[in-house]
């Protein structure tokens, strides 16, 4: 069998999931923890290759990271190219970041994100570039950043976080219709707990001395659909609209969770059925994961109607086994769904290493649990 693909057998779990932290909260304290010159101590209990990423090319930057500890100070001019994998944040996060610089920095990543568009994030930013491999810094910033929010928060998101490193404060404005808008509200918040007052005007960033990062809500969902408990279940002010999972509704607006979409729709079809909508922007990340998680879906022989923003499940359906190897498109979030389906009925899973890039320890818990998978 390839060394890409899992194959995974009918099983029964007993026990609880722990889930890894928050992804999206770690991004933002480690770019706010660089740029404060005292050192901030961060506790992050699991992190997946896309933090790694980060954290990484902060380093080449002149960030200094040791043991959870972010030491910030001035970027610095790297002497290579600055990979950062699979990570959409980290990329936005690390274009603005850079902007600010009076050198260029050249950033790339993996093919999935190669395909990828920044465009808007690069034009408020007067940089060239649409897509990866690209530059950024040495260039004129304008006074005037106005963001679209209507495909993604982490444009929004990546600018307030590059405010502190700008040399004179900047008008930014949004337009279109905002996704995913607990996650700008929590960069928000983040950058006043440090500091900012207002959008735009630059300020001495003071992190906490440490911070505590939360459980990651997003991965409920996965727990949700094999059936069991986790151990560490997050608050609902830090699920960042990811509590839409336990509304209990058969309508399921995922305009603010759009990571939930394979999962939670797989869930639905074994389930009570339903409708899921408010995703279209669920179309931009690794892969087009509405048209991938129907694909998915039908794999295992679940019947999904697709719209041109979500789905409608019919319920009470039972999976069969693939006839082949279900493929995952590089989605780590479709290779997680398929696992846990898998374990119902059987299946081979291409991507074997993808849970990796947010859940290192995802198929090792499942193991643990019961769980017969096979690399």
């Amino acid at each position: 069998m390839s060394s890409d693909i899992l194959a995974i057998f009918p099983s029964e779990l007993r026990g609880k999931l722990e889930l890894p932290c928050s992804k999206s909260h770690a991004m933002r304290w480690l770019i706010l923890a660089a740029t404060d010159p005292s050192p901030t101590r961060i506790i992050m209990s699991e992190i997946g290759e896309d933090v790694s990423s980060l954290i990484g090319c902060l380093e080449q930057l002149g960030i200094r990271y040791e043991s959870g500890t972010v030491y910030g100070s001035e970027l610095v001019e790297p002497s290579t190219v600055l990979n950062v994998g699979n990570s959409g944040s980290a990329l936005r996060f690390l274009i603005a970041q850079c902007a600010t610089c009076d050198f260029k920095v050249q950033l790339d990543g993996d093919d999935s994100l190669r395909r990828r568009s920044s465009r808007d994030l690069c034009r408020a930013l007067s940089l060239e570039a649409e897509r990866i491999p690209l530059f950024s810094g040495s260039t004129t910033i304008g006074q005037n950043l106005e963001i679209d929010v209507g495909e993604s928060s982490q444009f929004l998101s990546a600018l307030l976080l590059a405010t502190p490193r700008m040399d004179a404060p900047r008008r930014i404005s949004t337009i279109g219709r905002a996704v995913s808008r607990r996650h700008s509200d929590l960069t928000w918040r983040l950058c006043q707990e440090t500091g900012a007052k207002q959008w735009g005007q630059p300020w001495l960033v003071n992190c906490p001395d440490e911070v505590f990062l939360p459980a990651d809500a997003s991965m409920m969902a996965f727990a949700i659909l094999a059936g069991i408990e986790v151990s560490n279940p997050p608050s609902e002010s830090d699920s960042l609209g990811h509590e839409v999972l336990f509304q209990g509704d058969d309508i399921y607006d995922l305009r603010d969770a759009n990571d939930l979409v394979p999962p939670l729709a797989a869930h639905l079809c074994l389930t009570s059925g339903g409708v899921i909508r408010g995703a279209a922007h669920a179309s931009l990340k690794e892969s087009n994961r509405l048209l991938r998680t129907v694909e998915l879906l039908h794999s295992f022989g679940l019947e999904v109607e697709q719209s041109a923003d979500g789905f409608t499940m019919r319920g009470n359906q039972k999976p069969l086994q693939p006839t082949g190897v279900v493929r995952t498109h590089g989605d780590h979030r479709l290779q997680m769904t398929a696992v846990i389906l898998g374990l119902r009925v059987g299946a081979q899973i291409e991507g074997a290493e993808l849970h990796r890039v947010a859940w290192p320890s995802f198929i090792e818990q499942l193991s643990s649990l019961g769980a017969k998978i096979q690399p």
